[in-house]
């Protein structure tokens, strides 16, 4: 519901989709015999269009690997293309989200900046956070994803989306385990859909709790949280910073892909700065910034945007997304034959929902700490 998709006929770099969209009442009417006629309220109906742009990816396989290897590589190769896809798609929906100057940004513990977020005052996400989120999508207008009447009073509900390390913190609050449930036990033999059954954890103060996981065997996190490892030990006064895997033969990889062109990190308990990156590097690096050490790290350290994490907060009707009514597989071949390279395509484009009054979009940013729990 947050997101509405349209599927269209997309062949080529800047086909479109038009998409409709209608905007609240909020004029007065009229009392009593007062002429409505020349007080009517305009209403906002208009249309939004979203682009799309070619999407493509590859792997290549040689013929004597797949005779030679105890699984069909061919095959494992269209399945990881599709996951790879599918991940794209939802990685990108959340890029689009934490990049946009239109969506609302509130930090936990009631903190104003993402810098001033620390451990020590204990700004995760928990209860009030959640409570933080349902307050803000209400004040910006978000629609919910669906109401219910209980006791005569018609309820809102709306989303929260959240990575792995936000759900541990939250299931570490005995409150928030036995609210949720109280929650299980009250949907029991209602007509509404158990909320384990939608994909989510629960409703906790009418919030359906969605978790984003990044399941990658080298970390590169996700949109919500980057995260990376470093690829060999870090020394003292270093000021370029590599990570992924040494010596890795799939120089494609993109370990740095989440994180800002330029920001904050923290390895260990060092905080650093840095100006730019590329797919395994980190550079112009200032060490032991925000008082802390400047120290060596060994290799395979975790690397991360200054244990800073991302919770996104969505009503119904956010992003608007174009999909094409179908990918198309593409390939090609080498060596008479006996290199192949397999790879997906297709043409989709997103953009979120802004209100035509406010230029906003219903959707909710909260930045809290989000550092891993021992050395996990």
């Amino acid at each position: 519901m947050p997101v509405i998709d349209k599927t269209g006929p997309l062949k080529s770099k800047g086909d479109q989709l038009t998409f409709n969209t209608i905007e609240q009442l909020m004029g007065t009417g009229v009392t009593g015999e007062s002429v409505l006629k020349g007080n009517e309220e305009k209403l906002g109906i208009g249309t939004f269009t979203v682009s799309a742009d070619v999407v493509r990816h590859a792997v290549a396989v040689s013929r004597k690997s797949t005779k030679q290897a105890n699984f069909d590589e061919v095959q494992q190769a269209k399945t990881l293309l599709t996951d790879w896809h599918t991940r794209k798609y939802d990685n990108d929906v959340f890029t689009a989200i934490l990049g946009s100057g239109s969506v609302e940004t509130i930090y936990a513990n009631s903190k104003t900046t993402a810098a001033s977020l620390n451990t020590t005052s204990g700004d995760y996400f928990g209860p009030t956070e959640i409570n933080m989120i349902r307050l803000a999508l209400q004040r910006v207008g978000a629609m919910p994803l669906r109401t219910y009447t209980t006791n005569g009073r018609t309820m809102p509900i709306y989303g929260i989306v959240y990575g792995e390390m936000e759900e541990y913190y939250l299931n570490q609050n005995t409150t928030f385990v036995n609210t949720v449930k109280e929650a299980w036990q009250r949907f029991t033999g209602s007509k509404m859909m158990h909320p384990l059954f939608e994909g989510a954890v629960g409703i906790y103060r009418n919030m359906v709790l969605y978790p984003y996981y990044s399941i990658l065997d080298i970390p590169q996190g996700t949109p919500l949280r980057p995260e990376t490892t470093l690829s060999a030990t870090l020394i003292t006064s270093a000021t370029t910073i590599y990570v992924g895997v040494a010596g890795d033969a799939n120089t494609k990889a993109d370990y740095t892909l989440f994180f800002a062109s330029s920001g904050s990190l923290q390895i260990d308990n060092e905080i650093m700065s840095y100006t730019a990156k590329t797919v395994s590097t980190f550079t112009t690096v200032t060490r032991g910034v925000s008082s802390t050490t400047d120290a060596q790290h060994l290799a395979g350290a975790l690397v991360t945007q200054r244990n800073v994490a991302s919770v996104i907060g969505f009503g119904a009707q956010g992003i608007y997304r174009a999909f094409p009514e179908q990918a198309e597989p593409i390939g090609e071949k080498d060596d008479y034959g006996e290199q192949i390279g397999l790879g997906i395509r297709s043409y989709y484009g997103h953009a979120l929902r802004l209100s035509k009054r406010r230029n906003k979009a219903p959707i909710v940013v909260l930045k809290c700490m989000s550092n891993n729990p021992g050395t996990i």
